[in-house]
């Protein structure tokens, strides 16, 4: 596979290298101040959280030079991206859970699970980057807050919200290579107590390779009570979030078509697959801070997906019977409480909280009504927690986190098939003439016949369970100055079986369970520098994946017989160079083993690594460079590591300078500089190739 990475990185870092020292003073690096809100901490902040964890904030999106929300996250520690060549059904694996990251990893929106109860997983698409305020990533946690999935750990985008003040306009416009464009408007106001936003936006592109063309229209609205006087403790809202796109799905290439050149690398096998998507979010919610009292959150949610689809389309036969279609509709209700009490001396805080859920599920394939071809798969999911949470404090900087999480998930799934049935059998006695001449010789035979037969969907097969989990964890943190950090962390977690999974399936599928146990510190040893080292090890008993039986060569969903290991760490740094430069940079390692066999998890590289580089030259212009690094992994069917060629390591560099004044902002970018051919996923030898070189410049303008 050809790779540039040598001279990548030699030019990559040598960009800076002849930098001024002056220039202007820009915004501090130090973060570990920063709120945290996806997961408890003795100070309420990412300093005190007995995790790995690491928030973006709107200048690191800023750093990044990204232009999705999947390019972002695979900048982060341990972060790794699986894409099929834009953020659409793309996954953020955290800590090497490899092909099933869509499932073992949470990605939520303002607190609330992206992650669909099928196999597609998060749509990242669905969430602008402009709109985005900060992201929270917790590895490694999750699993007494959010229960089912916090394995790998979430990852939390916090969007733009309104507040109260003067109005505000925000327009954002963009052009970039494969001819994409992307627009952008957001305005916000207040009007006595009422806050308001609106976010609307439309993005289109041919896409790198044939039949890779996008074109998405968002819109978001939220309007917030916040009343004065007497009721001053609350905080109501609505939200409303709508994503429509139809994309073209190119599907992989052959390893020699990979390799071939770009020609045949942005060639599409199917140049008339296509999917659209249409994604309805809505939300209620409200704070209520009581003082003494505590606070109190409740949200309830609802969430409306139609995925109308065609895979593998054969132009011999009408398309109508070829369309598949993913009917989906779920409904959240969240409550959350917590309490600060003093005893001994110190202030503790008590956390409590409940969620339910309810979910259908339909997938049509094969047309609607097409006797013996249209089958679909209906599957409903009830779920149901409770958890509680104690930061105990005490002296000498020390705090104690312990949670525990007490669940119960029942689901139910069929799948059935359109076809004749119903039939009653009539018998009749008619006279049949068997004499062959000329005379008549007439003889009474019994006819059989069906009647009252009729075309209908009939079950095939059923699957099902209710399963009961719990989740814990246990953290201790050691704070002896403002300056540095030690924290140690047992978490218990879990998942269930998704619809997906349960209908093709062997004997017996049930859920997995593990553990994580990690040891870190955070330090800033002054006002320049921030760093952390996070070391971890994850131990997951009956582990889901999709594989052959060994005996029938039948590919369906199973536990693994053998406990699963990953052991690893991810070290991050920022530093402020200079008034004028700062960088940020982090590095991880994790050897992802099968237990008691010599083979790596498919798809997981053991080592990977980012920086980048901001520099300000003047108050109004600056620049910035990025770098990602990827390490060698196997293919995600290549489970003994030596049934197809591995994925060759990759590393890419993205650049950008922007001018900034007056509330106006034209960014000059180009992604991916140095052309490197890489693909981030491969199965059975197939692969689906990344963009190559592609240059944006970008206006937005905000009053």
């Amino acid at each position: 596979m050809p790779s540039g990475c040598p001279r990548l990185r030699a030019l990559c870092c040598g960009l800076f290298a002849a930098l001024p020292g002056a220039g202007w003073a820009g915004d501090t690096v130090i973060e570990a101040d920063e709120v945290l809100v996806t997961a408890p901490s003795a100070s309420g902040t990412l300093r005190a959280a007995p995790h790995g964890v690491t928030i973006i904030t709107p200048a690191d999106i800023e750093r990044a030079g990204a232009t999705t929300v999947g390019a972002l996250l695979g900048q982060e520690a341990n972060l790794n991206l699986q894409s099929f060549g834009g953020d659409r059904n793309a996954a953020i694996d955290i800590r090497g859970m490899g092909a099933t990251a869509a499932s073992n990893v949470l990605v939520l929106v303002d607190g609330v699970r992206l992650n669909e109860n099928d196999l597609s997983g998060a749509d990242l698409s669905s969430v602008p980057l402009a709109q985005i305020e900060r992201i929270e990533i917790l590895r490694g946690g999750g699993a007494v807050r959010y229960g089912n999935g916090a394995v790998g750990g979430v990852i939390n985008i916090i969007t733009r919200r309104p507040t109260p003040g003067p109005p505000t306009l925000g327009v954002l416009a963009r052009r970039e290579s494969y001819d994409t464009s992307e627009l952008r408007a957001n305005v916000g106001g207040t009007v006595g107590p009422f806050a308001g936003a609106v976010n609307v936006s439309r993005f289109d592109t041919d896409g790198y390779r044939r039949n890779g063309d996008v074109a998405a229209r968002d819109a978001a609205a939220e309007i917030r009570f916040l009343p004065t006087g007497r009721l001053d403790f609350l905080d109501l809202y609505a939200r409303a979030v709508l994503h429509h796109d139809v994309s073209g799905l190119p599907g992989p290439v052959s390893r020699q078509a990979f390799l071939a050149g770009s020609d045949q690398r942005r060639a599409s096998n199917f140049p008339n697959d296509e999917s659209t998507t249409d994604d309805r979010r809505y939300t209620l919610g409200a704070n209520a801070d009581l003082g003494a009292g505590g606070r109190l959150q409740m949200q309830a949610g609802y969430r409306d997906r139609q995925n109308p689809f065609v895979i593998g389309f054969d132009p011999a036969r009408p398309r109508a019977s070829q369309q598949s279609l993913i009917e989906s509709t779920r409904r959240d209700l969240t409550a959350h409480y917590d309490q600060d009490v003093t005893a001994f001396g110190f202030s503790h805080r008590l956390s409590f909280g409940a969620d339910w859920q309810s979910a259908d599920y339909a997938r049509s394939e094969n047309g609607q009504f097409l006797l013996d071809s249209s089958t679909r798969r209906l599957g409903t999911v009830a779920s149901s927690g409770i958890f509680g949470n104690v930061i105990a404090r005490g002296p000498f900087g020390l705090s104690l986190n312990a949670g525990l999480r007490l669940d119960r998930f029942e689901t139910g799934e069929r799948d059935e098939r359109f076809s004749r049935g119903g039939c009653t059998t009539v018998s009749q006695t008619v006279l049949i003439d068997v004499d062959p001449g000329p005379g008549v010789s007439l003889v009474p035979v019994v006819v059989q016949s069906q009647v009252g037969c009729t075309n209908a969907y009939r079950v095939q097969a059923q699957q099902g369970g209710v399963w009961r989990n719990h989740g814990a964890e246990l953290g201790v943190t050691w704070q002896p100055s403002a300056a540095f950090t030690a924290f140690t962390s047992v978490t218990q977690h879990f998942r269930n079986p998704n619809v997906d999974e349960l209908l093709l399936a062997a004997t017996h599928l049930g859920p997995q369970t593990g553990r994580t146990l990690e040891a870190g510190i955070r330090s800033i040893p002054n006002e320049h520098v921030e760093l952390g080292v996070t070391a971890f090890r994850m131990d997951v008993d009956d582990e889901i994946y999709f594989g052959r039986d060994p005996v029938t060569g039948i590919g369906l969903n199973r536990n693994y017989e053998r406990p699963t290991h990953r052991t690893g760490a991810e070290a991050e740094l920022r530093w402020r160079i200079s008034g004028a430069t700062s960088l940020r940079a982090n590095a991880a390692y994790v050897l992802p083993r099968f237990g008691g066999v010599d083979a790596d998890i498919p798809l997981v590289p053991r080592f990977t690594a980012s920086a980048s580089v901001e520099h300000a030259w003047r108050e109004w212009v600056r620049g910035s460079v990025s770098v990602r690094h990827v390490g060698r992994r196997f293919d995600g069917n290549d489970f003994i590591n030596d049934r197809f060629p591995a994925l060759e390591s990759y590393t890419v560099c993205d650049a950008v300078v922007r001018f900034e004044r007056d509330g106006a902002q034209v960014s000059f970018g180009v992604n991916n500089l140095f052309n490197e051919v890489y693909s981030t996923v491969a199965f059975s030898g197939t692969y689906y190739p990344m963009p190559a070189r592609t240059f944006y410049v970008a206006l937005r303008w905000r009053l």
